[in-house]
C-alpha cells in the first residue's frame, strides 16, 4: 500500500483508525470529501481510499490440495462474492480460466470486502493444469447431491459461468461432478450462492 487518503468526517467517525495507518508506517493524507468523490469508483465513497500495488503472483502451486476454480464467470459481483465465502471457508488458492473478469476490478474487489488479501488468486490458467494432480469435481445440476459427497483428499472444486455453465471440453474432464438438491421451486441457484454452499459442503 502506497497512500492512503480520507475525509475529515471518516477520522471522526473511525477515531484511532488513522492513528493505526500512522504507526503501520503507511503514508496518509486528509482530503476534502469531493476530491474523494472525484477519485472514487462510486457515487457515495465511504471516506476512505488507498493505493495498492498489484501483488506479485507466481505459478499456480499443485501441491496445495483444494483448489477454486472458475470458468468464464463475467459477472464481478459474482467473482467477488465466491472470493469472499472461498477465503470464509478456506479455498485460499483460487485459479481463474481465460475469459474471466479481471480479479482486481473495482466491483469485484468491492464485493470481495477485503477477502482478496487472504487469497492467491491466478489468472488465466488452464484446467488441464490440474488434471493429473487432483480430482475435478465440477458444479452441475445434474451431478451427484453434494449432501452424500466425501471431499478427496486433492480436488479442484469447479464453477462454471452464469450464461453458459461448463463447456463441453470441461466436462469432458471432469472426474465427478455434483449438485445441490432442490428441496422447493426455481430454475436455478445464482453461481455465487451455489458455490457458497459447495465450499461450505467441502470444506
Amino acid at each position: 500500500m502506497e497512500n492512503v487518503y480520507y475525509t475529515d468526517a471518516f477520522n471522526n467517525e473511525n477515531p484511532g483508525l488513522i492513528q493505526k495507518i500512522e504507526k503501520a508506517g503507511f503514508t496518509f493524507e486528509q482530503i476534502a470529501t469531493k476530491q474523494l468523490e472525484k477519485i472514487s469508483f462510486t457515487q457515495s465513497p465511504a471516506g476512505i481510499a488507498a493505493v495498492c500495488n498489484f501483488p506479485h503472483i507466481g505459478n499456480p502451486d499443485v501441491n496445495q490440495h483444494k483448489w477454486l476454480y472458475l470458468y468464464q464467470v463475467s459477472d464481478p459481483g459474482n467473482m467477488g462474492t465466491l472470493f469472499r465465502s472461498a477465503a470464509w471457508f478456506g479455498f485460499t488458492h483460487i485459479a481463474l480460466s481465460p475469459d474471466c473478469v479481471d480479479p482486481f476490478n473495482p466491483k469485484v474487489v468491492r464485493a470481495g470486502m477485503g477477502a482478496h488479501f487472504g487469497l492467491s488468486i491466478h489468472s488465466n490458467i488452464e484446467l488441464s493444469l490440474f488434471a493429473d494432480s487432483h480430482t475435478l469435481i465440477g458444479a452441475d445440476h445434474r451431478g451427484n447431491d453434494v449432501s452424500d459427497f466425501k471431499s478427496p483428499e486433492k480436488f479442484v472444486l469447479i464453477l462454471g459461468s452464469e450464461a453458459h455453465g461448463l463447456s463441453k471440453n470441461i466436462q469432458g474432464i471432469l472426474d465427478q461432478t455434483i449438485s445441490i438438491e432442490k428441496t422447493g421451486v426455481g430454475e436455478s441457484l445464482n453461481v455465487g450462492v451455489a458455490g457458497a454452499i459447495l465450499m461450505e459442503k467441502l470444506s
